[in-house]
């Protein structure tokens, strides 16, 4: 954990832009793994995999957390992950993971579909055709379908309790920590779910299902503040 902090605190140097660039990935990282929280918990029914129903979910969240500025600054920076992430990537067809490419297509897609008529130009400059826009607001009007009841099911009943919780210290949990916060004004899991920073040995985020813990990977963080300035 000493090394872990360590590598956080360089993210204090970070220039705004590329310190943008980590939050936005960071905020979607936790979006994602709060899903597969909210399926795990809620015992949601699945028809299709687990990595794009909470890609999914946080799309949703993070669309109704955000500013539309903020919106368009999660997904530009996303998209340059994507595209980052896609260059060096090795194809598995047996992966649960879509290829980084066609996630990042998605992502676009959908975060136009939920506002189609306010980010048509910008989707269109982060690369979606335009032939491809009524399938992305029809793709998108499935999600909203498919997760509006189970948000619902979600909201805070006002008693004050809070599911989520910052369980470490570092950088990157102070920067989240307002997001957190937001997210436990929006949703109330059914079990307190603590978030945390480990090293993993790898360059990822899980959601642990036997004891109901988020973790975000030392490295992962570190990826992201190398990807930033590239």
């Amino acid at each position: 954990m000493i090394r872990a902090a360590a590598l956080l605190l360089g993210l204090m140097a970070a220039t705004p832009a590329a310190a943008d660039f980590v939050l936005s990935n960071l905020r979607f990282t936790l979006y994602h793994e709060v899903g597969h929280a909210v399926i795990d918990q809620m015992r949601v029914p699945l028809f299709g995999s687990g990595e794009t129903a909470a890609d999914g979910f946080g799309l949703m969240v993070a669309d109704r957390l955000h500013s539309e500025t903020e919106m368009r600054e999660i997904i530009t920076d996303m998209t340059r992950l994507g595209r980052t992430e896609a260059a060096r990537e090795i194809f598995d067809p047996w992966s649960e993971y879509m290829p980084g490419a066609q996630r990042m297509s998605r992502a676009i897609c959908l975060w136009f579909g939920l506002k189609p008529t306010e980010r048509g130009d910008h989707a269109r400059a982060l690369g979606m055709p335009p032939q491809e826009e009524w399938a992305c607001i029809e793709n998108a009007r499935a999600l909203r379908s498919a997760w509006t009841p189970i948000l619902d099911d979600l909201r805070p009943d006002g008693t004050g309790g809070v599911s989520l919780r910052v369980a470490a210290t570092g950088k990157a949990l102070r920067l989240l920590a307002p997001d957190i916060a937001r997210l436990n004004k929006e949703i109330a899991l059914p079990r307190p779910t603590p978030v945390t920073i480990e090293n993993c040995g790898e360059d990822n985020a899980y959601y642990y299902q036997y004891d109901d813990r988020i973790v975000i990977c030392a490295e992962l963080v570190t990826g992201l503040r190398r990807d930033a300035l590239r």
